[in-house]
């Protein structure tokens, strides 16, 4: 998001209280007080927030206290869990998320015996769909089966 903030003292702080109440995680913030417009400096916050409504909530809170919400772009992802069950090359896993979403964590266990996988990891909501057909196919290419955690 960015935000209109006056350039005084406890301006930015104002903000980061919205922010805060409504479960915000402050990624990034770049402050450009060199590019001050109509009295306001710009300053862009990149936040994770728990829920599309606790954005709402912040933005409400935010403007509430008189600060201007310029803009505000919201990129949704989703944790996902899931298991494959049988031998899949942890590369062609990994190269099945290029570009569309990201692995957090990957457990291999089972030996040679029963292999498994249980794969954490983000994707994109207008991704989602896409990504699990295409891991389905190579699940499927490769006799294994993929289980997804209902969340």
């Amino acid at each position: 998001m960015t935000l209109g903030l006056t350039d005084r003292p406890g301006s930015l702080l104002a903000a980061l209280e919205s922010i805060a109440v409504n479960g915000g995680n402050i990624i990034s913030i770049v402050h450009s007080r060199d590019s001050i417009t109509g009295g306001y400096v710009p300053v862009s916050i990149s936040v994770e927030f728990p829920s599309h409504e606790s954005v709402e909530g912040a933005r409400r809170g935010i403007e509430e206290r008189g600060i201007p919400v310029l803009s505000l772009e919201s990129l949704e992802r989703r944790i996902e869990t899931m298991m494959v069950l049988g031998y899949l090359p942890v590369e062609e896993l990994r190269s099945a998320f290029r570009g569309r979403g990201e692995v957090i964590s990957l457990t291999v266990g089972g030996g040679s015996v029963a292999p498994y996988m249980r794969v954490v990891f983000s994707v994109g909501v207008a991704d989602r769909q896409r990504l699990l057909q295409d891991l389905g196919l190579l699940a499927s290419e490769r006799g294994c089966l993929l289980v997804l955690e209902e969340s």
